[in-house]
């Protein structure tokens, strides 16, 4: 079963184990036939395409669940939001047959949502052109054990912007390499095209709003492949 649900702005600080142990119950509570691992501790063969960093909200987020026995994807949905809370409510189920490749396997890019807020919030957003005429780009990009520049424009691969000078603030929306070896986090992103702007980080929020795959080179929601 894949199941897509919103990671809404109530739990958005809720970190990966705490998400794991909330859908765990979740799914105990449903009374779906859900599978358990075999071995001294079974627990629910359940995985997340791609963890979400705390402090984000997401609004297609997915969940692989294996199943052992027979229901519907409408008993499944039905099942679920009954027993979660408003702000991670499902949006939608897919049965899919175990030999399935896994949602994380298939997962190469994501799209995101920015909504910047006062400071230079204009000069950013007209930045994005030039910004996206450019070949190469670096940016330092900060793991655990090492700092590397990086040339991230291959990592980008949509980005728009739109200003509201009554707000003063601007949406952005962006799509971004999402695998091991060359993810773009959209921090890093908007970090460096206020650099390229010479603008100060204004007051900003980060939505993801899809997960995709790669089908003949297009891009697809994973919910879709």
């Amino acid at each position: 079963m894949l199941m897509q649900f919103q990671k809404g702005d109530l739990v958005r600080h809720l970190g990966l184990l705490d998400l794991q142990r909330t859908m765990q119950r979740a799914l105990r509570r449903s009374g779906l036939p859900v599978a358990y691992s075999s071995g001294f501790n079974p627990h629910i063969v359940m995985s997340f395409a791609s963890a979400l960093s705390s402090g984000i909200p997401g609004d297609a987020e997915l969940l692989d669940v294996s199943l052992s026995g027979d229901v519907t994807q409408e008993e499944c949905l039905a099942a679920m939001n009954r027993v979660l809370p408003p702000a991670l409510q499902a949006s939608r189920v897919r049965l899919v047959d175990d030999r399935f490749p896994k949602a994380s396997a298939a997962l190469r890019q994501a799209a995101y949502r920015i909504v910047l807020r006062g400071g230079k919030t204009r000069e950013i957003a007209q930045a994005v052109p030039a910004f996206l005429g450019e070949t190469e780009i670096m940016a330092l990009r900060k793991t655990k054990r090492s700092e590397m520049w990086v040339n991230i424009r291959p990592m980008l691969h949509a980005l728009t912007a739109s200003y509201d000078p009554d707000a003063d603030s601007a949406v952005l929306k962006a799509r971004v390499s999402f695998v091991e070896t060359a993810t773009l986090k959209p921090e890093l992103l908007l970090s460096s095209l206020c650099a390229y702007a010479g603008a100060q980080l204004p007051e900003h929020e980060i939505r993801r709003t899809q997960l995709f795959g790669l089908v003949d080179g297009r891009p697809v929601p994973l919910m879709d492949m």
